[in-house]
């Protein structure tokens, strides 16, 4: 059973990334992929004194940044400095 549970979820993961990719390969989904990077803080780093505000960050960060891995991306920066040059 548990080979079947990982292949469902192998195969789960990746018609995500299959959908991650489609949108984004679209004028609309560069946009928002872009917007979500940067209010995540992936473009745009942010620090805080306050360790809540510091981990909700964080948080958002490692939001975006699943979604980068899902894409495959070896070197995300890779990624975000192609969406940033597509959308100057």
């Amino acid at each position: 059973m548990r080979v079947l549970d990982s292949l469902s979820r192998l195969r789960e993961k990746a018609k995500l990334k299959e959908d991650l990719t489609n949108i984004i390969e679209t004028p609309q989904g560069k946009r928002f992929f872009k917007v979500l990077l940067r209010e995540c803080h992936v473009t745009k780093p942010v620090f805080h004194s306050d360790e809540a505000k510091l981990r909700e960050c964080e948080g958002r960060r490692r939001l975006a940044m699943s979604f980068l891995t899902l894409l495959g991306q070896d070197d995300p920066q890779e990624l975000i400095n192609k969406i940033e040059m597509e959308n100057k």
